[in-house]
């Protein structure tokens, strides 16, 4: 459930799907790749997946896409 994620879980999961890499995903939203390596973490707990790639599935069928 997207609930579950804070809002700025949301948007690294938004830019995750988009098949973006943690740097660049840090350079988009102005922190560090560490910090986007932690929320990515977070995701897959709270969503209780294996990896990124399952990530990006959920996203889309969550509905929740990249931003332009």
């Amino acid at each position: 459930r997207p609930g579950k994620l804070s809002p700025r879980e949301a948007q690294v999961l938004a830019e995750v799907a988009a098949g973006r890499t943690n740097r660049e995903i840090a350079e988009r939203l102005y922190i560090t790749p560490r910090t986007v390596g932690t929320h990515v973490e977070h995701i897959l707990a709270k969503l209780d997946l294996p990896n990124r790639a399952a990530a990006a599935a959920r996203a889309a069928a969550l509905g929740i896409g990249p931003s332009a």
